[in-house]
């Protein structure tokens, strides 16, 4: 269901007010308890737009068709807690002592990250920065907080001379994967596998590409259902609930590597010091 509302951000964040699904989306945020009970024609209506401009909509939020994402505002409106606790932190806890939350909270970080070193193959790492040096198509695919993680890494990159792809948007990260080959290089990261329930259509053009897979995830036993050529593992799989920091570490250790291999200058310098 967070994905619902990740998407809409997206759409609110950096589409032009002038664009209809703009509209649409700031319609949906702002009334989003209206939508379980709407049909598609009301929507339309309420947003001056057809009901196949919502349909479209729909599909570019991941959704098959109205129905679909009516549904899911239905199930989230009849589930009691509407905030999933992501922290692995009691409610009561929180409300009751912030600062006991707080400290049990920065353990599980701390626990989670010292485990890094265990589980981040650099074999692997060298070899997933050697194909992103070499490839001159590299994409990052995601959600959520993934992808802002790779929006990271995408900018570090940038900053040491690599153009790489890394879109927010659902609908641009499909047409990008329709855009890749053989010569390409396909990044998923994922630190809980959430991405494989809502993006099989992507990864089959992924699939069809015959590009080189690379999967970066908190979840060892994660089957993304087409060949992977090179996979990281950040941590074990019962706390993934605190992955995403791992993963954020394990993306500015990466950057850090890439700049100490590739990097021109400091290539000059190791040559001028030799």
């Amino acid at each position: 269901m967070k994905n619902l509302f990740y998407r809409l951000i997206i759409f609110l964040d950096t589409a032009q007010e002038t664009d209809t699904n703009y509209n649409i989306a700031w319609f949906m945020a702002n009334n989003f308890y209206r939508i379980a009970n709407m049909r598609i024609s009301e929507l339309a209506a309420e947003c001056f737009v057809s009901p196949a401009t919502i349909s479209r909509f729909c599909r570019a939020l991941g959704y098959e068709n109205f129905a679909h994402l009516k549904q899911e505002c239905y199930t989230f409106h009849s589930h009691d807690k509407k905030f999933n606790n992501l922290i692995n932190i009691p409610l009561e806890t929180m409300k009751d002592y912030p600062q006991q939350a707080t400290r049990q909270y920065i353990q599980q970080v701390i626990q989670y990250i010292s485990d890094l070193p265990e589980f981040l193959d650099w074999n692997e790492v060298d070899a997933i920065l050697k194909l992103i040096h070499d490839s001159d198509s590299v994409a990052f695919f995601g959600t959520q907080f993934s992808q802002s993680a790779a929006l990271h890494l995408q900018t570090d990159l940038l900053m040491l001379e690599k153009f790489t792809m890394a879109y927010m948007d659902s609908s641009r990260q499909l047409e990008c994967a329709k855009q890749l080959d053989e010569k390409s290089v396909a990044i998923i990261m994922t630190v809980n596998g959430y991405f494989t329930n809502s993006h099989s259509k992507l990864l089959q053009y992924i699939k069809k590409s015959g590009c080189q897979v690379v999967l970066i995830t908190c979840h060892p036993h994660l089957d993304l259902k087409i060949p992977i050529h090179h996979q990281l593992v950040l941590g074990r799989s019962k706390n993934r609930k605190t992955g995403k920091h791992s993963l954020l570490t394990a993306v500015e250790l990466m950057s850090l590597r890439y700049y100490c291999l590739y990097y021109p200058s400091l290539q000059e310098l190791k040559g001028h010091l030799l």
